[in-house]
């Protein structure tokens, strides 16, 4: 019998699980994602405390655990607080240096909690750390959270329903039936290019590392620029996966096969809705092209252009949710198996990537503090064992790149950032 306080998965919530439990199997802490935001000064400690605390209370799922319910998975409330933790950087250390060590300290330790929030304490400022499990809520969420702790209006946050089982309930049986064998035929297409990789390492003891990289004003503009100029006004996420497969490609891949499969989101969410928090509320769409593809700069956005177009005119943006809702009562390892593996055996994504958009605070900063700067970062499977998230703060784009090391060879993803700046800023070769 489920509780009135037991939060049943939605589909997106079980896909990221399956996903979760793939990253723990490999001696991995889990699907944790994170969000550092770098402040001008020390926010209100003790608001940040109590508005925690009202969190929970107005969300309980914030501190739930999860729990079976028959087949499938359900959040269950405990009621316990969730403590602001604090952290000091060592004086006399490099705060930048100091501060990217003990965050990624934080982010590398085993946890069982869905839900951490970290004070980092510098000279000055410091840096604020959200830490969440996946299944919990997904990017756009964990910025609505932060909003959440932020907001002079708490009480505009609400809890409301599963925004995909609210649109697979406007479908029919015939109409949910016609999305699934149209997902499953995109799916076959994925899985038949065999995907080139960035590491030949399957398994071993790995730590989790982030590279970031910012760009300015004037870069950020002219990125815009381009991405409008080569994949439409909508088509900025393509952009930055056209340009990852070319530096990739040129850098040269260490598992060098036929071609690149990079899974992005597609987010249900309109666009700076307060609503809802948790939960995961995202398709899963794929940009796929052959090594001959990727060689040709204006010939790879102008397919990719054509794929993501052909993709909405079958809608396949949309296809993916029965596919996932039937996936919900696939054991997780069988799932996984789905989710993962092409024909050949190999692994499907070549990269995981996500663009969650803007992550400003404008004015007022957060509780009153200017954010200054902010990085990303998330644990994957491995392989591919590389994951890039994009996001804009007050107009300027930031990549942050996690990966896997030793899996992942720091020089040649040094190389691949650098080829990745030029392709961007299309100062690299065509």
């Amino acid at each position: 019998m489920t509780n009135l306080a037991d939060k049943l998965f939605n589909p997106a919530d079980y896909f990221t699980f399956v996903l979760d439990q793939e990253i723990r199997d490999a001696g991995m802490p889990g699907g944790y994602c994170g969000f550092a935001l770098q402040l001008a000064a020390a926010p209100d400690l003790q608001a940040l405390q109590q508005r925690l605390d009202l969190l929970v209370e107005r969300f309980p799922q914030a501190s739930a655990i999860i729990e079976t319910r028959g087949k499938r998975y359900a959040w269950v409330a405990t009621g316990r607080t969730i403590p602001l933790e604090q952290h000091q950087c060592q004086p006399g250390a490099d705060e930048t240096d100091e501060t990217q060590r003990l965050l990624l300290d934080i982010f590398n330790r085993p946890e069982s909690r869905p839900l951490t929030v970290h004070w980092i304490a510098g000279a000055d400022g410091g840096t604020l750390l959200l830490i969440w499990l996946h299944p919990l809520l997904d990017a756009r969420g964990g910025k609505i959270l932060l909003d959440f702790l932020s907001s002079e209006r708490p009480e505009s946050f609400k809890e409301s329903p599963s925004l995909i089982e609210a649109k697979l309930a406007q479908w029919g049986f015939w109409k949910k039936l016609q999305l699934f064998f149209k997902a499953k035929r995109h799916n076959t297409a994925a899985n038949s290019l065999d995907s080139c990789l960035p590491t030949q390492v399957e398994q071993g003891p790995q730590v989790l590392r982030l590279k970031v990289q910012r760009f300015d004003t004037d870069q950020s503009q002219r990125i815009a620029k381009l991405a409008q100029q080569y994949t439409g006004l909508t088509g900025r996420t393509l952009y930055y996966l056209g340009c990852f497969m070319r530096a990739m490609e040129l850098v040269g891949p260490p598992a060098a096969k036929d071609g690149y499969c990079i899974p992005y989101a597609f987010n249900l969410r309109r666009q700076n809705a307060p609503t809802p928090v948790f939960g995961n509320h995202i398709g899963c769409l794929f940009a796929r092209a052959t090594r001959d593809q990727v060689r040709d700069r204006k010939g790879l956005f102008a397919h990719l252009l054509s794929q993501h177009k052909q993709v909405v005119r079958d809608e396949l943006d949309l296809a993916y949710l029965p596919l996932m809702w039937l996936g919900q009562w696939l054991s997780p390892a069988r799932y996984a198996k789905i989710l993962r593996k092409q024909h050949s055996g190999g692994e499907l994504s070549s990269l995981w990537f996500s663009d969650i958009g803007d992550l400003s605070w404008g004015k007022k900063g957060f509780l009153g503090v200017p954010v200054t700067n902010l990085s990303l970062m998330c644990w994957m499977t491995l392989p591919p064992g590389l994951a890039l998230l994009a996001s804009q703060l007050d107009g300027k784009l930031v990549l942050s790149y996690s990966y896997l090391s030793p899996a992942v060879d720091e020089a040649w993803l040094d190389a691949v950032i650098a080829g990745m700046n030029a392709e961007l800023l299309e100062t690299g070769e065509s």
